[in-house]
């Protein structure tokens, strides 16, 4: 299954410009029916804690329109609302024109203060799309392998992740995604904005990671670009059948999170 991480200049708060250029971006695509594309966290609004300028403006019926017309899946980051508090979320959308299932962020990046905007999740989603088994996760939440060890457990073929990651921590954001991978026996398709506005300077470096650890694409810190691998899940069962550590993990040490299963 071909996947592709799309990184481009998110303009703040300028949802059509936004939606503009990733039209642009998945029209230039090679795409093959079924393919997976991952888009940035807020993907047409940039990175923000202003509800009023984030919210309301239908992303997933947006992402949804897309992933119909190139009979694809798209996983969109938005912002979604309930009260005064907000929540990050990304949606999977499917080829029928669906949405599949909705991922709230459970750890928001309290350093930058979204948790004075925004409430956590509680919960993974584990989508089956036949071949595969994806798990989407936003951003900060790589910064915690706990919540990527209950996925593991649940038999996550391929993680997903969309980001706002600063360039000044950009060096963490490799070192971070690898690990994942090599801890958990499972690829990792992480996309990262480019560009520079009120909020931060980002940092890129889009990648693609295999179930060894090994960077299989990546893109560089500048540039709008989309990176594509082709990813056999039956790669990593190999490797977790032959070296089997996650059957060594003390779950009692892990915790416990809702894990929410669907089959597309």
């Amino acid at each position: 299954m071909e996947f592709h991480a799309l990184q481009f200049n998110a303009i703040l708060h300028d949802w059509k410009a936004n939606r503009a250029e990733v039209e642009r971006l998945i029209s230039e695509i090679n795409l093959t029916e079924g393919d997976f594309i991952v888009l940035q966290e807020m993907t047409d609004t940039g990175w923000s804690m202003k509800l009023d300028r984030i919210v309301g403006i239908r992303t997933v019926d947006w992402a949804c329109t897309l992933s119909k017309k190139y009979n694809c899946w798209i996983q969109v980051g938005w912002a979604d609302r309930e009260g005064e508090r907000g929540k990050n979320c990304v949606t999977i959308c499917g080829p029928t024109g669906d949405s599949v299932g909705t991922y709230t962020k459970v750890f928001t990046c309290n350093p930058m203060r979204e948790n004075e905007y925004f409430d956590a999740g509680n919960e993974l989603l584990i989508v089956d799309l036949g071949e595969l088994s994806v798990c989407p996760t936003i951003c900060y939440d790589l910064r915690f392998p706990e919540l990527w060890r209950i996925g593991a457990l649940a038999g996550v073929d391929v993680f997903t992740v969309s980001s706002s990651w600063p360039q000044r921590r950009i060096a963490h954001w490799e070192i971070l995604l690898r690990a994942r991978a090599i801890e958990n026996q499972a690829f990792v398709v992480a996309t990262n904005r480019v560009g520079k506005d009120a909020i931060s300077q980002w940092g890129g470096r889009s990648m693609i990671i295999n179930h060894m650890g090994d960077v299989v694409c990546q893109g560089s810190e500048l540039n709008t670009e989309t990176i594509s691998a082709n990813i056999d899940a039956k790669y990593a069962r190999q490797w977790q059948n032959e070296f089997k550590v996650l059957k060594d993990m003390r779950k009692e040490m892990i915790g416990s999170c809702k894990v929410t299963k669907i089959k597309a």
